[in-house]
């Protein structure tokens, strides 16, 4: 499982989308598509309002609100998507041959600086029968660490299809 949390907290996401992508989609042209946009180069902050839809070849990305932050170098230090009216979604084929990664939650952070990425409330990943469900997971891929901490609000739940891991 900790293979299939690694595939799937993925997320290289935004800038660049396809970090836990097939490596043609980062050749592929990124296509940003929403109600509202507002890019503030004085704060480094761009805002994406309204039926947020990212991508880039296999790699996709709803919300319905997306936040990023960029340092004075214009370099994105943070990508924070939100699910306002439902949980933002991501999905992608993290190598050749391997099953279709969909991540959802509440809120998707990444914090490329620290290589953490962050999902939080009503968490759902999936990998063809393998899955994860909880209200919070942590990946920290500089560690390669995974942790889904303790919580008010429910429990993690993992399914592992033995079948589908790979050595």
């Amino acid at each position: 499982m900790y293979q299939v949390l690694k595939q799937l907290i993925f997320i290289g996401f935004l800038l660049p989308l396809t970090v836990w992508a097939l490596p043609e989609d980062s050749e592929k042209t990124i296509h940003i598509v929403a109600d509202a946009s507002e890019f503030n180069y004085k704060t480094g902050v761009d805002t994406y309002e309204g039926n947020v839809r990212i991508d880039q070849g296999t790699t996709h990305l709803r919300a319905d609100r997306l936040v990023t932050q960029k340092n004075e170098h214009h370099k994105i230090v943070s990508a924070i998507a939100y699910g306002v009216q439902r949980r933002a979604k991501y999905s992608t084929i993290p190598k050749e041959g391997d099953l279709v990664l969909n991540a959802e939650a509440k809120v998707i952070k990444y914090f490329p600086v620290t290589a953490t990425i962050i999902l939080e409330d009503d968490v759902r990943v999936t990998q063809g029968e393998n899955s994860f469900n909880g209200p919070h997971i942590i990946y920290n891929m500089k560690d390669q660490t995974v942790s889904a901490p303790a919580s008010k609000n429910g429990r993690a739940t993992i399914i592992i299809e033995p079948k589908q891991l790979k050595s």
